[in-house]
């Protein structure tokens, strides 16, 4: 998993405490056994809790979640994404149990998590909502420090205000660049990105330039940007490369800003370098992915890998990868184990 330094973890805890007020963090129920628990408080988790609650008032649930800012409902900025599941005071009422912290290390035999506070848990049954993650590639110069200078902005905040600050700062003829891997998780959210940035071009910087670098063989993302462009009145200027015709990046020089693709070298004066996603890390260390890097289950939601446990939200390999789709997935839980 993604370790947790100690202060980030602090930060958590405290950001927990204003959040849940009178919510409070719940620390009854670790050391007995508990009939449910679920991992991961984003928005398919969090419905998934609220759901077991309402069908089966008599069975204890129990809701652990390391980041308690990703729990309730908030408008989506520009580049960030919103939350959408129930907050905190909902999942109180209802009876939910809601522990933040992180989840290190999983014992199917002994059917207990052990968090990283040094507490353990013990379950029952076991609900995972362990949410997405980028995923590392072979690509010479893509470093962390390239990483920095090119936030990817995708599900993190922090990333999401550098990237805003960059495009600030961008000069009056810069050129942008979106750099989309070859296999998109979230397209839906890729094609929003690559019109947001069309847009904030066309207001702000009528001289600026803008090029997607989409490392995919072919999509219909191209034909729906060019089609959602001309409905919002957007100068066509886009360049939208796929794999065929400069869309493969091969080396890359932040620094510098010089991105090298299959068609030749590109200069950048902002560049939003989003990374192939996967299962997160929980996921993993779960052994409950496959060589794709997702969760492979059937329709239910049940882990083709660990057929006791249930897979919610975006890690699922078959999911649509959309908050809708991530709700369905967690009345659909709701449903499967209110019949057991």
């Amino acid at each position: 998993m993604n370790e947790l330094n100690r202060r980030r973890f602090v930060e958590y805890l405290f950001a927990g405490a204003v959040a849940t007020g009178a919510c409070g963090l719940a620390t009854s129920g670790l050391r007995t056994r508990t009939r449910r628990v679920i991992v991961g408080g984003g928005p398919a988790g969090a419905a998934a809790a609220l759901a077991l609650r309402t069908a089966r008032p008599d069975h204890p649930v129990l809701l652990v979640e390391r980041d308690p800012r990703r729990l309730g409902r908030t408008e989506a900025r520009t580049f960030e994404r919103p939350a959408a599941g129930p907050d905190l005071d909902i999942l109180r009422r209802a009876g939910v149990e809601v522990v933040l912290d992180d989840v290190v290390a999983l014992d199917w035999k002994a059917a207990r998590l052990d968090l990283f506070s040094g507490r353990s848990m013990a379950f029952d049954r076991l609900l995972l909502a362990p949410g997405t993650t980028a995923l590392q590639e072979p690509i010479a110069g893509l470093d962390n420090v390239a990483r920095h200078l090119w936030p990817a902005a995708w599900g993190s905040a922090r990333e999401a205000r550098r990237l805003k600050s960059q495009l600030a700062a961008l000069p009056e003829a810069g050129h942008v660049v979106l750099r989309l891997p070859n296999d998109v998780s979230h397209p839906a959210a890729a094609l929003n990105r690559a019109l947001n940035f069309a847009i904030l071009l066309d207001r702000k910087y009528p001289r600026g330039r803008l090029t997607i670098l989409d490392g995919s063989p072919g999509s219909d993302l191209v034909e729906r940007f060019h089609n959602r462009s001309t409905l919002l009145g957007l100068d066509p200027r886009a360049d939208w490369r796929t794999a065929a015709n400069g869309g493969t990046v091969l080396r890359v020089d932040a620094t510098r800003g010089e991105i090298e693709t299959n068609a030749g070298l590109i200069q950048a004066d902002v560049v939003n370098f989003v990374s192939p996603q996967g299962a997160g890390s929980i996921a993993r260390a779960a052994g409950l992915i496959d060589t794709t890097g997702w969760c492979p289950t059937d329709a239910q939601g049940r882990s083709t890998c660990r057929p006791d446990v249930i897979v919610l939200g975006d890690a699922r390999k078959e999911a649509k990868r959309t908050v809708a789709e991530a709700l369905r997935s967690a009345k659909a839980a709701a449903l499967i184990l209110d019949r057991a």
